[in-house]
């Protein structure tokens, strides 16, 4: 259901960013039995010195079931629904009312007593919704006054009123904070829950252990991109406003739907995967404008963390948009494949290295691992003569894993061999990091390998970070064992500029269309200008690619472009034939044939 900004408290926040029956958050149950606990152990010690005509049993009834229920709740934790939470928030109220009456011949004693029911209502006016919330207050604030007023110690009524004031004081200060919280998990555009509401409710489902009856589902709007570029940003939330009031009606019932941010939407819910499939399919059938939807679903495995069952829907959905573009794997049995895996196979396919030269002090800081096919009739082929074909047929995956293998072990021998530091850059294709497997596989590699993480930089393109965002669950666990992230042809396609500073990456590879717009004498564009700005702002690394004459190195190196590669400075070569120091930077290029 979609959030309004008026009257937003605890109803709103259990209906629109708990749909689904989440229940509230570890920390909000935790400070919630951690206070009634405290309040049994002060009320024990209260017996040591009991007011004049307080009851001994009244107050250990009283101590312990405060006690007790704070207990529960800090060990049930995540299994506490709204609704217990409410009652026990309820029952603290009706404790310390009882104390109340039990002290209320001890002036003192009794203001005390009720000052602390300030404790109870604050999580009160947080959790219900706004009349009961404005109901409960003015039943708690004249009971209290009654109390204070009849007491036969005469409380004063400036007592009675601060008191009071107190109370109400805390009612409003418990309104403001459920607002907060309400906007802290829902999208500020379509006021779904937004992806910290989802994170809490996956790390719930996941814990509760609904393997086989939980499912996930990853949605992206296809083309949006053209919308926002032709129509202008105003026309694309319009478009996103309409599509999620329509994924609402038809979804948010029966679980929770979310939005991740930009065009992409989850849903999660509980029951058979073939009636989560029909009725995805029916709710996406006839959105407004036309527009369509691609999307993947997964099943929650026994072993599956949410980040991993997360990944597994991207991964269909992944496929899901290269069917829809037409790129639906290929057959096997054609004789172009069936070559190109044997080329696999029995090794035809080579590894050569285009070095990585930093241009503030010209030494060589990586390499590129290009692959090319050594073709026994044909030569030596470049990647654009198969790659297309292998990511048709999926084949990619197995070429993938070669190239990285191959790398891992040749650079660091040349490593042992020449004595430099230098690592090597890696491509990954969007099939490879679909596989939840392709973490270990690196992390294999390396350790097989000897080389250290830090050595390995994993190149991404723009376009998968587009097509399967939450893919980077695992360039986010390759980055913590030390490895190295980058921006593949930076500033082409679907732009990550929106969410750069969230993306789990350390390097930006500039495209080559950028540097072939430095003109001599006149320096880098302002957009390369920018783009380095900003790069700096987040401290991330800028590598230039395509660099091919003495003009672009000069202009990159005064822009403050961090390093570079391209014709200029050397052509991919076997990796003995890479140079150890820098070429090209003093205006003389590099001729190496490959």
């Amino acid at each position: 259901m979609l959030v309004h900004d008026r009257g937003l408290t605890a109803g709103a926040l259990t209906r629109a960013v708990d749909p689904g029956g989440v229940g509230p958050g570890a920390i909000v149950v935790v400070a919630t039995g951690a206070v009634l606990l405290a309040g049994g152990a002060v009320g024990m010690l209260a017996l040591l010195s009991p007011a004049q005509g307080q009851q001994a049993a009244v107050s250990v009834a009283v101590a312990l079931a405060g006690a007790v229920g704070g207990l529960a709740l800090l060990l049930r934790r995540a299994r506490v629904g709204w609704r217990l939470l409410h009652a026990t928030v309820v029952l603290a109220e009706v404790l310390l009312l009882v104390s109340a009456l039990d002290v209320r011949e001890d002036d003192a004693r009794l203001v005390a007593t009720t000052s602390l029911l300030v404790v109870a209502v604050l999580p009160a006016s947080i959790l219900l919704r706004p009349r009961v919330a404005a109901t409960h207050l003015a039943i708690v604030a004249g009971v209290v006054t009654a109390l204070l007023l009849s007491a036969p110690g005469g409380s004063s009524e400036v007592e009675a009123g601060v008191v009071v004031l107190a109370l109400v004081a805390t009612g409003v200060l418990g309104v403001v904070v459920s607002r907060a919280a309400v906007r802290a998990e829902a999208d500020e555009l379509t006021q779904l829950p937004n992806r910290r509401a989802l994170m809490r409710r996956l790390d719930v489902v996941v814990a509760a252990g609904r393997s086989g009856h939980a499912v996930l589902a990853m949605l992206d709007l296809d083309n949006f991109k053209e919308v926002n570029e032709t129509h202008g940003r105003t026309a694309g939330d319009a478009r996103l406003l309409a599509v999620a009031r329509r994924l609402r009606a038809e979804l948010g019932g029966s679980g929770l739907l979310a939005r991740l941010g930009g065009d992409e939407f989850v849903w999660v819910t509980e029951g058979p995967e073939d009636v989560a499939r029909a009725r995805l399919a029916e709710a996406v059938a006839d959105l407004p404008d036309e527009q369509r939807v691609s999307y993947g679903l997964a099943v929650l495995g026994e072993l599956d963390s949410a980040s991993t069952w997360r990944q597994r829907a991207d991964a269909e959905l992944y496929d899901a948009k290269r069917r829809r573009r037409g790129l639906a794997p290929a057959s096997l049995d054609t004789p172009e494949a069936e070559e190109l895996l044997r080329a696999i196979t029995d090794g035809e396919l080579v590894v050569r290295y285009q070095p990585v030269v930093d241009l503030a002090s010209g030494t060589l800081e990586g390499v590129e691992a290009l692959v090319r096919w050594q073709h026994p009739e044909r030569g030596l082929l470049a990647p654009d003569t198969f790659l297309p074909l292998a990511e048709a047929t999926g084949i990619v995956d197995l070429l993938g894993a070669r190239v990285l293998r191959a790398a891992c072990h040749e650079v660091r021998a040349w490593q042992q061999r020449t004595g430099t530091r230098a690592g090597v850059a890696v491509n990954v294709s969007g099939v490879e990091l679909a596989s939840p497997a392709y973490p270990a596989r690196v992390l294999r590699a390396l350790a097989d390998s000897s080389l250290p993480p830090g050595d390995l930089v994993l190149e991404v393109t723009e376009t998968v970070f587009a097509e399967a965002p939450t893919m980077t669950a695992s360039l986010e666990e390759l980055r913590r064992a030390g490895v190295r992230v980058a921006v593949d042809d930076f500033g082409t396609g679907w732009s990550t500029l929106s969410r750069l500073d969230q993306l789990p990456v350390d390097v930006l590879k500039l495209d080559k269309s950028f540097v072939d717009r430095v003109v001599p004498g006149q320096g880098c564009t302002p957009v390369v200008d920018a783009v380095l700005a900003m790069a700096h702002a987040l401290d991330l690394a800028v590598t230039a690619e395509g660099v091919e004459h003495a003009h672009q190195v000069l202009a990159l190196k005064e822009a403050g472009c961090h390093a570079a590669q391209g014709y200029h400075l050397q052509r991919p070569v076997p990796l003995d034939e890479v140079a150890l120091h820098g070429r090209g930077l003093d205006g003389t290029a590099h001729r190496a044939v490959a």
